[in-house]
């Protein structure tokens, strides 16, 4: 049982359910990168999303020091690079992971099930981490690839999907 507010928290953020992204530059010293599941859409004009990194980490200040970040949505096929960037010790950026690393620019992620490229706008210390915002100016989509979660320390698929009816025709209509 959780004695502390902050493991209560925590054991919280665990039932909760979400995507699973490696946030990822290039910097002078080679390409970095980091699992995230903070990622959100902020607005859609102009596009931007944020997304949190601990400051006391490698990769989060490096990453918050760059420019330009790519934001790489994983499938559940990619499960083994979401672990991987997950583990301080683990290989990353590898062939096998599917990583094209160009020259000055953030690392491409093969099959990812989206893709964003942009610009940090800004940075926020907030607590333990950092809040970042990303202007973006580039999306590759992969419209058919499955998703990959996280939730209570595991990657999960959804699997079959529950109903291919869009939500706007499930939903019952607002009264006038």
């Amino acid at each position: 049982m959780s004695d502390t507010l902050t493991d209560q928290f925590k054991a919280g953020f665990r039932r909760y359910p979400t995507g699973v992204a490696i946030v990822a530059a290039s910097t002078e010293t080679g390409p970095v990168g980091a699992t995230v599941s903070s990622v959100a859409s902020v607005s859609a004009n102009p596009p931007m999303l944020s997304f949190s990194v601990s400051r006391s980490g490698r990769s989060g200040p490096a990453l918050t020091g760059s420019d330009r970040l790519a934001v790489h949505v994983l499938t559940e096929s990619q499960a083994d690079v979401a672990a991987a960037f997950a583990d301080r010790t683990a290989p990353r950026f590898t062939v096998a992971q599917g990583w094209t690393l160009p020259q000055g620019e953030p690392p491409i992620l093969d099959d990812a099930a989206a893709s964003f490229y942009g610009h940090v706008v800004r940075v926020i210390p907030a607590g333990e981490a950092w809040l970042v915002l990303l202007e973006i100016d580039a999306v590759d989509l992969d419209e058919t690839a499955e998703p990959l979660l996280h939730h209570d320390r595991h990657y999960w698929s959804l699997g079959p999907s529950a109903s291919t009816v869009p939500l706007d025709r499930i939903l019952p209509e607002k009264a006038s």
